[in-house]
C-alpha cells in the first residue's frame, strides 16, 4: 500500500459571489440548510473516498499536511469544527504538521479561530485582495478596509502563521494609477510571513473586461512586486507565492512536487501517483461521486515538467533541450544551477510562452525523425 498523508477539503459557501471569482462556490443564504447538506455530502464522500483509495492500493498515513480551500471555509463556523474532527478525519495528525484555513475578513470571530485551532489549525490564509477600498469595491469584495486590518491585526496579536492573497491586473488599476507600493507597505506591517500573488483574468463576460490592463502593464506589476518582496527577504520558491525562509506552503509544495495529496468538498481535486500510474479525480457537484482521470505516460512527464517550472526547484539539465534553455538564460528567463534549470522572476511571468517553445521545439524534433 502507498500511503497519503495530505487533504484538501472545499468548502463552497460565500457570503457574496464576487464577479472575477472562478471556483465552484454557493451563496450562503440559507445556512443552517447548507451546512446541513453539505454535511450530508461529506459523510457520503468519505465512504466512496475510502473505496477509491482502496481500489487505488492506497492507504492513510497520519496527515502532514491539510488544506481547507473555497469559497470561505470560515462560513463553516466554530460546529464545523467538531464536525471536520470527528467525522471527516481520517486518523491522527502527525506532529509536525501544517494545516491551513483559508479566512476572508469579515466571516472570522475570535471563538471560530480558537476552534479551528482546537482542532488542529496551525495557519490561516487571508483574501485580502488588495487595500485600497475603491479596488475592493471594483473587485466586488464584500469586506471592508476596517474587516481587513481588524483580522490582520487579530492574527497578529496571537502570533499566528498567515498567508495574504494579493490580486493584479485589477481591472482600471492602469488608469487610475493603483499604488501597489502603498498597498504591500500596509500590508507588510502586519509582519505576514507569506504572500500569494495572482494576477486576475477576466472569465467571460466579466463586466470590467473592457477595463482590464494591458499584458506590459500587468507585467511589470508582477515584476515590480517580485523584486520589492525578494529584496525585503522574500523568497519566490514558485510562480504566484512568496514566503520567508522556512514558511513555504508545505501542502502546495506537494501539488507542485507531483506528489499525492487527497480531496474532499464539491469539485475538490486530488492526485494518486506511485511509480507506475497516476490518477487525478474530481467530485462531482450534485453528489457524492468522482471523475477519475488516469495520466498517460506522456500527459505526466508533460506535467511534470510544467510543474518543475513553476517552482524554484526547476528541472534537471536536459542535453537536448540546450538550445532552448540557453535561449532562456540570454533572455534572462532562467539561471543554470549545477544540474538545474531554473526560471527567474522573468520566466515565472511568462511561463505559458516558454510552454510554447518547449511544444515547438518537440513538434520540430518529431518531423526530423
Amino acid at each position: 500500500m502507498t500511503r497519503v498523508s495530505s487533504l484538501y477539503v472545499h468548502v463552497p459557501f460565500c457570503r457574496h459571489l464576487c464577479n472575477y471569482c472562478d471556483f465552484y462556490k454557493q451563496k450562503f443564504d440559507a445556512p443552517d440548510l447548507q451546512i446541513e447538506k453539505f454535511h450530508q455530502f461529506l459523510e457520503a464522500s468519505v465512504l466512496r473516498h475510502e473505496q477509491l483509495l482502496a481500489d487505488a492500493e492506497f492507504a492513510w498515513a497520519p496527515l502532514e499536511t491539510i488544506y481547507l480551500g473555497g469559497g470561505t471555509p470560515s462560513l463553516w463556523g466554530v460546529d464545523g469544527a467538531a464536525f471536520f474532527r470527528d467525522r471527516i478525519l481520517p486518523g491522527p495528525l502527525a506532529e509536525e504538521r501544517e494545516f491551513t484555513m483559508e479566512v476572508d475578513p469579515g466571516t472570522w470571530t475570535p471563538a471560530l479561530l480558537e476552534a479551528w485551532q482546537g482542532v488542529g489549525v496551525t495557519r490561516i490564509s487571508v483574501g485580502t485582495q488588495s487595500l485600497d477600498p475603491a479596488f475592493l469595491k471594483i473587485l466586488d469584495r464584500s469586506h471592508s478596509l476596517e474587516q481587513s486590518f481588524d483580522l490582520l491585526g487579530e492574527l497578529q496579536r496571537r502570533h499566528w502563521n498567515f498567508s495574504l492573497d494579493f490580486l493584479l491586473g485589477v481591472p482600471f488599476s492602469k488608469a487610475r494609477g493603483r499604488n501597489i507600493k502603498a498597498e504591500l507597505d500596509r500590508l507588510l506591517e502586519f509582519s505576514p510571513k507569506h504572500m500569494s500573488l495572482y494576477i486576475l483574468n477576466a472569465r467571460s463576460k466579466y463586466p470590467h473586461a473592457q477595463a482590464m490592463p494591458d499584458d506590459d502593464y500587468v507585467r511589470e506589476e508582477y515584476l515590480f512586486v517580485s523584486d520589492y518582496l525578494r529584496g525585503l527577504g522574500f523568497h519566490h520558491y514558485e510562480v504566484s507565492n512568496f514566503a520567508l525562509p522556512g514558511f513555504e506552503s508545505k501542502h502546495n509544495l506537494r501539488y507542485w512536487r507531483g506528489e499525492n495529496v487527497a480531496a474532499l468538498g464539491p469539485t475538490g481535486t486530488g492526485y494518486l501517483a506511485t511509480e507506475t500510474k497516476a490518477l487525478r479525480y474530481k467530485w462531482k457537484v450534485t453528489k457524492a461521486d468522482v471523475e477519475v482521470e488516469q495520466l498517460t505516460a506522456s500527459e505526466l512527464a508533460l506535467e511534470q515538467t510544467y510543474l518543475g517550472l513553476r517552482t524554484s526547484d526547476g528541472l534537471k539539465f536536459n542535453s537536448e533541450l540546450s538550445g532552448v534553455y540557453n535561449s532562456w538564460q540570454t533572455q534572462g528567463y532562467a539561471t543554470r544551477d549545477g544540474d538545474r534549470l531554473k526560471l527567474t522572476s522573468r520566466g515565472f511571468v511568462m511561463l505559458d510562452s516558454l510552454m510554447d517553445d518547449l511544444f515547438r521545439h518537440e513538434a520540430l524534433a518529431n518531423r526530423h525523425k
